[in-house]
């Protein structure tokens, strides 16, 4: 335990430097050390400094001093990162212009949320609330005490996830353990010890894997300098990127995943499936978006996936001494521990609760009413990051609803409005010769899917949809969406539209309330590993049009799409998408089906109409509809169908085939 002496000598402290930018500087190169570590475009020659774009590299080292240039602009995800790559005692320097004039001053950053026609307004909400807690923090004295090394050795936190992790290992297969923790409490370094451990003792080969090597840089430190001499030479820890787990599947004792929030969820119950003994690692809290949000999600799939998996939570921090001021500052200025608002049991109804439009001042204003706000955004969406607390109070073009109940939010949207551009430049878009910041839901109408007419129309672009945890599945998401298409009639929009990525649960509840898809990315998103989603309803005549329009081309162009991107498409999504078919199948191909479901035709003789009778298929829950799109559209093999029906072989499977074909052309009464 620590003493108040001890406390305060590795308490990390805030230096602020505000003023002239050069004499700014200045002063820091004054107080430079080697081993520093400088976040800026502007430093000194002498100076080596990173750009806050590419301090992610730098995620998993340590120093003295930290140099944070917020003179130009302020990054605020990169000032996350910052935050937690000072040890404790040390020195986080921090240079702005006089703190008076900082929210009317020009901002970079701010620059960045700018929508074509409209600029972000001064002052910055986002930095009139950041300078109102700077002034209440307590600066380092004129005295600063001395740096000095954090201690060795492990706390109770992790002495007791210790044994957990050397029990995953060497205890029954298929139980995975799964280590949360904020910044700073040594997840890492736990499992560095621990790697070093179990192969000193047991000579096990220990697999590490994580989003970027580079943020196993300190478990890798730590194992080093825990491992014998003596070691036993058949074991060994080396890194493996999650792509290449699954691809060459390695054989390893244990695997380790560090910052499994960063790796996306489906390729990590992917590793978690392929691997018999797994050991996750995340933070709840911090610049890697929304842990608790993830590890939520994470544990209901391992309740399904490995029924008997633990949990071990590390609370002390071991970077720095507890009650940190630095932690403590950036908890609050980026509402890091954010959380939903407690709800009494049971919850109250969804239809007891007030929609009601949220201004970024009100926000800015009611700490009582951003902070949960906030944490509903995080409990919702695991890519939420410190950064989106800027978005809210400074974007121009955002507009918030929400689900108040008792004046709480229970639940919320978040809109962008995009669009009505002007001719000239509608011009230029189509010709491939700008595009212009924001606007992303016209921009994707008109060079994705062949309606460059949207360009002029009004259009909202769903940002986010969040409800509180306990709420989900009442209803509250439905009556907040309907809300805001009201609304948006109302004001004369032309159409609504959404993009998130596409799963079995989310796509019904988009076209529940007349969202029609319009495309589909080509490639999965790196943050959910699934396919984005652009979905959109009309609300005037000509948004209507624009939205039959572009819904028509993509059910024209899906069929054959899934032959070539999306093989290896869940065939219970690609169902999902598609709309009931217009015209039946004429007498010819339905002979030809019959046919081939009957036994007295080979399937290339009968590939013509199966594809006519593929492409009308829409009923996700029809494992029949599944196999046929699978086989069809998707032309997957014989022997990977087998595998995945759960049937020995191709006859197996076309017998299968040939009874769902049947059953589509004759389907049982109702």
């Amino acid at each position: 335990m620590f003493d108040d002496q001890e406390a305060a000598r590795l308490h990390r402290k805030l230096v602020l430097l505000q003023g002239d930018p050069d004499r700014c500087r200045a002063a820091a190169a004054r107080r430079w050390r080697r081993g520093g570590i400088w976040v800026g475009e502007k430093a000194p020659l002498s100076i080596p400094a990173v750009s806050s774009r590419r301090l992610a590299g730098r995620l998993g080292s340590e120093t003295d001093l930290l140099v944070f240039d917020a003179l130009e602009g302020f990054a605020v995800d990169a000032f996350a990162m910052a935050l937690g790559l000072v040890r404790g005692g040390g020195r986080f320097l921090l240079l702005t212009p006089p703190l008076e004039r900082w929210p009317w001053q020009a901002d970079g950053e701010l620059a960045r949320l700018a929508v074509s026609g409209r600029p972000p307004t001064a002052p910055s909400r986002f930095l009139q609330r950041l300078v109102a807690l700077l002034r209440e923090h307590p600066f380092e004295p004129s005295a600063p005490p001395v740096v000095e090394p954090f201690r060795e050795g492990l706390t109770e936190d992790q002495a007791a996830a210790l044994t957990l992790v050397l029990r995953t290992a060497r205890g029954h297969g298929r139980r995975p353990l799964l280590i949360t923790a904020d910044r700073g409490r040594g997840k890492s370094a736990l499992l560095g010890v621990a790697a070093a451990r179990l192969v000193n003792e047991e000579g096990m080969e220990i697999l590490v894997t994580a989003p970027r090597k580079s943020a196993t840089e300190t478990l890798f430190r730590h194992a080093r300098a825990h491992l014998d001499a003596t070691a036993p030479p058949s074991g060994g820890i080396r890194f493996v990127a999650p792509d290449r787990l699954l691809a060459e599947r390695p054989a390893g004792n244990l695997l380790m995943v560090d910052e499994a929030a960063g790796v996306p969820l489906p390729l990590l119950l992917e590793l978690v499936r392929s691997h018999g003994r797994t050991v996750l690692s995340t933070t709840v809290h911090g610049y890697e978006g929304s842990g608790r949000s993830f590890a939520v999600r994470l544990g209901r799939e391992l309740d399904r996936l490995r029924p008997g998996w633990r949990n071990v939570e590390l609370k002390r921090p071991v970077r720095w001494a507890p009650g940190d001021p630095l932690e403590a500052l950036g908890a609050r200025a980026l509402l890091l521990e954010a959380e939903p608002v407690s709800l009494p049991s049971p919850p109250p109804r969804a239809d007891a609760c007030e929609i009601v439009p949220l201004e970024a001042d009100r926000l800015k204003r009611e700490e009582s009413l951003l902070q949960p706000l906030f944490g509903l955004l995080v409990s919702a969406h695991y890519r939420t990051k410190p950064g989106d607390l800027r978005y809210i109070l400074d974007a121009p073009n955002l507009r918030v609803w929400a689900a108040l109940h008792g004046g709480k939010p229970l639940g919320a949207v978040l809109v962008a409005e995009e669009g009505e551009l002007d001719e000239p430049l509608r011009r230029k878009i189509v010709e491939g010769g700008g595009r212009p910041r924001g606007h992303l839901l016209p921009q994707l109408l008109a060079g994705r899917c062949g309606v460059p007419q949207a360009l002029g129309g009004r259009c909202w672009r769903v940002v986010r949809v969040a409800v509180h945890p306990r709420f989900q599945g009442r209803g509250l998401g439905s009556r907040l969406l309907g809300h805001l298409l009201e609304r948006a009639r109302s004001e004369g929009v032309d159409l609504v539209g959404a993009s998130f990525g596409a799963t079995a649960r989310l796509i019904p509840f988009w076209k529940r309330l007349g969202f029609r898809p319009l495309r589909l990315g080509h490639r999965r998103e790196a943050s959910s590993g699934a396919h984005g989603l652009l979905v959109g309803t009309g609300l005037s005549g000509r948004g209507s049009e624009w939205i039959e329009e572009a819904a028509a081309r993509f059910q024209s162009r899906f069929p054959w799409q899934l032959g070539e991107t999306f093989q290896e498409l869940d065939p219970t999504l690609a169902l999902q998408l598609r709309d009931p078919p217009v015209a039946p199948l004429d007498a010819r191909h339905r002979e030809t089906l019959r046919a081939y479901g009957e036994g007295r035709l080979a399937y290339l003789d009968a590939l013509e109409a199966l594809h006519r009778l593929a492409i009308r298929l829409h009923e996700p829950e029809d494992p029949g509809q599944r196999m046929v799109l699978a086989k069809v559209l998707q032309r997957r093999p014989w022997k990977e169908l087998a595998g995945r029906f759960g049937l020995p072989g191709k006859k197996a499977v076309e017998a299968r085939l040939r009874r769902a074909v049947l059953q589509q052309l004759d389907p049982p009464a109702a």
